[in-house]
């Protein structure tokens, strides 16, 4: 197989899409255009508009449009939103340190409601699918276990295996047990060794089964499987390196507390073992998203605890003309920090 030049990993962040199409711009601006994107959780949808339109003009206009802002201003939250759901939960499983004992309800436990089709919310990209010319692939999961064994032992029974979206001629190129991720830290949790492809599927489906992070979003229920999301692999940097000479990737913030925490009881691995496995690596390029949070403080979509509801929120715009501003902000940063990232090595 003759490799792809340049392979970018456009990963995790539901609130992210804008920033990485910042990104993938200055990559453009650098002569560093990605030959194949490979896209997880909040980059899966990033990835989706790259290939719906055809410019960087038309695709950062698309993620200001009406249609995106009343998406996000639609979002609803369910009744885990209480700090007597959601909190105490949290803490329960960040006092866990044992790598998924048991079977998690990630069917019925979850933060943000979500439709299972999104084709109704996006009706632009209701019809894009996955084609040659910007070879994409897209980062899920499929459930091995069904509603009615939630909550039991794991008992070290394998619960998830990785599923990467693509189209048919891409999806020759990969060999699955070429690219299978051999650390103890991974292993030994409760993902199956081998991925499986899957081309039959069109890039808005499975952007939303990316979407479906544990006890955030419900996983998608598809031709009788659950399909759950991207953060099996967030940045998948095996694959990668195996379909491409150079490897572009986001260098991220440390999981926090909660995160960690849900990742070691649901998938078995550890979240910040697998970053310092991924910058192990050696990839390429790293564009610095570490001081995202600060420095993107007050123009990013965050969660907050409601003290006098004592429930968890959301941040939302405060009007169209803010939510335009603030993803205008979000677009310069991902750009000007893939500058300043690339041109500093």
């Amino acid at each position: 197989m003759k490799k792809f030049k340049r392979a970018a990993i456009f990963s995790g962040g539901g609130t992210r899409s804008m920033i990485y199409l910042g990104m993938f711009s200055a990559l453009e601006e650098l002569g560093l255009k990605p030959d194949v994107i490979i896209a997880s959780c909040g980059g899966a949808f990033a990835a989706t508009i790259i290939n719906a339109f055809s410019d960087n003009f038309q695709r950062k206009e698309y993620l200001k449009s009406e249609e995106y802002y009343q998406f996000i201003c639609n979002t609803v939250l369910t009744k885990q939103r209480k700090l007597s759901e959601i909190g105490l939960f949290s803490i329960k499983k960040i006092l866990t340190k044992k790598s998924a004992p048991y079977i998690e309800d990630v069917i019925n436990r979850y933060l943000v409601k979500m439709s299972q089709d999104l084709s109704q919310d996006f009706p632009a990209l209701k019809n894009v699918r996955f084609s040659q010319e910007t070879p994409t692939l897209i980062i899920g999961s499929e459930m091995l276990f069904g509603p009615k064994e939630t909550n039991q032992n794991r008992n070290n029974r394998k619960l998830y295996q990785k599923v990467i979206f693509t189209d048919y001629e891409t999806s020759m190129t990969i060999m699955p047990q070429k690219i299978i991720i051999d650390s103890e830290n991974y292993k030994n949790g409760a993902i199956t060794d081998l991925p499986i492809i899957r081309t039959d599927f069109t890039m808005l489906a499975s952007t939303r089964i990316s979407v479906s992070d544990m006890f955030y979003v419900k996983p998608v229920f598809l031709e009788g499987k659950y399909f759950a999301g991207g953060a099996i692999d967030l940045i998948p940097i095996e694959l990668a390196k195996y379909l491409a000479e150079e490897v572009i990737i986001e260098q991220k913030q440390s999981y926090n507390k909660t995160e960690e925490a849900f990742v070691r009881t649901v998938l078995g691995y550890s979240g910040n073992e697998r970053l310092k496995e991924i910058q192990n690596q050696s990839p390429d390029f790293l564009i610095d998203t570490t001081n995202i949070k600060k420095d993107l403080e007050g123009h990013y979509l965050k969660k907050y605890i409601n003290w006098r509801k004592l429930e968890v929120g959301f941040s939302f715009p405060r009007s169209y003309d803010q939510f335009a501003k603030d993803m205008d902000i979000q677009w310069q940063y991902g750009f000007d920090q893939t500058m300043r990232s690339i041109k500093g090595n």
